[in-house]
């Protein structure tokens, strides 16, 4: 694969120079660390019409930005690189500021393997990945890997099926890294969708081996997040024209309902963010017209969510694609939306105060998060 590594020029500069400013609280209050140099990522998809992506890279300390070319998918910090899957070669590859693209040293796809996904914690300390085997799609075998970020006890914690048209997914760890919590999705449609659903959500012990059902799983195909001990789930209300909030407590499986909002159309709900001290979320509602189609609209609503009062409210300024919440932010007060996946409206960044409610859109580029390169 040939790569592109440049300076960002004029047709970047002033989008991400706007964000640049608006980010420097976000940087110093979440991410700093004495001993390494901040940088910010954002994605720009498809930016030649061929499918080659740009990341660009800002140094948090100097305010210089880098931007790489690449053509791929599933883009992840993770630790000093960005993570991403190759879509010439499908062969897993880091990002890093410098230029430099490598193989990833231990996560790749094996032979006879249909797909591959991952995820990191939120500091970087843990990774799980699952792959995917099977001559059909009616006999879908799945084994889960884990390992610290550096690949040190890299160890087999799951083999599961064969399943018809399932897969198991993983999608969070504890906030002691001693549980990885995955969910059972339904292979052909799970990409198709502009939110994450999720199907039947369940719990790995990482130390005994043994997994469990999480509350009133398996439920709806429907929203869902975890963080801060708790489970949010998003199920359809009995009318079907809504979505209550469902509130788990994982230590005592104690749960509170948090009634749906009454907001008309809105059919697509999902991407649930917990904040960092656990006392807020968020999350995005979606009304889509002629989906896939040439004449597709879209408006998303940006919900947050008070875990301490058991609230919700949906801020009344749509946004015209996709978005999924990226980061807390200002002491989480406020918190970072981007586009997500779906190409339907191009990309982008906008910053959601909690407080008052003001959103501001801060750059043209999608937000992915932050990497640390040791000074």
């Amino acid at each position: 694969m040939r790569l592109k590594i440049f300076s960002v020029g004029a047709r970047h500069a002033v989008p991400l120079l706007c964000l640049l400013l608006l980010f420097v609280g976000f940087a110093s209050a979440q991410e700093s660390v004495s001993d390494a140099r901040l940088w910010q990522v954002f994605l720009q998809r498809n930016t030649d019409g061929e499918g080659s992506d740009l990341l660009v890279f800002i140094d948090m300390l100097t305010g210089n930005e880098v931007g790489l070319a690449v053509r791929g998918s599933r883009y992840t910090p993770f630790g000093r690189y960005v993570m991403f899957l190759d879509a010439v070669d499908n062969r897993v590859k880091l990002a890093a500021p410098d230029g430099r693209v490598q193989e990833h040293p231990f996560i790749q796809p094996q032979s006879g393997s249909r797909r591959i996904d991952w995820w990191v914690s939120p500091n970087a300390q843990h990774v799980a990945w699952t792959q995917t085997f099977g001559e059909n799609a009616t006999q879908l075998t799945t084994e889960t890997w884990v390992s610290t970020g550096t690949g040190a006890n890299l160890r087999s914690v799951l083999a599961d099926g064969p399943r018809d048209g399932i897969r198991a997914l993983p999608v969070a760890f504890s906030d002691d890294g001693a549980t990885l919590y995955l969910d059972y999705q339904p292979d052909s449609i799970s990409d198709l969708l502009p939110l994450r659903q999720f199907a039947g959500l369940f719990a790995v012990d990482l130390t005994a081996g043994t997994t469990a059902n999480l509350p009133d799983e398996p439920g709806c195909y429907c929203g869902a997040g975890i963080g801060g001990g708790r489970l949010l789930r998003l199920t359809l209300t009995s009318d079907l024209t809504g979505y209550d909030l469902q509130v788990y407590n994982l230590a005592d499986n104690t749960k509170t309902t948090i009634r749906a909002l009454s907001l008309a159309g809105y059919s697509q709900a999902g991407e649930i963010l917990i904040s960092p001290d656990g006392t807020r979320a968020a999350y995005a509602l979606a009304e889509v017209e002629d989906f896939g189609g040439d004449e597709e609209t879209v408006r998303s609503a940006v919900v947050l969510v008070d875990l301490l009062a058991m609230t919700q409210t949906a801020l009344d300024r749509p946004l015209s694609t996709f978005v999924q919440p990226v980061a807390w932010t200002e002491d989480n007060t406020a918190v970072v939306f981007a586009a997500s996946a779906s190409q339907a409206g191009g990309d982008g960044t906008w910053k959601i105060n909690f407080v008052d409610g003001r959103v501001d859109r801060i750059a043209r580029a999608s937000y992915l998060g932050a990497i640390r390169i040791p000074s």
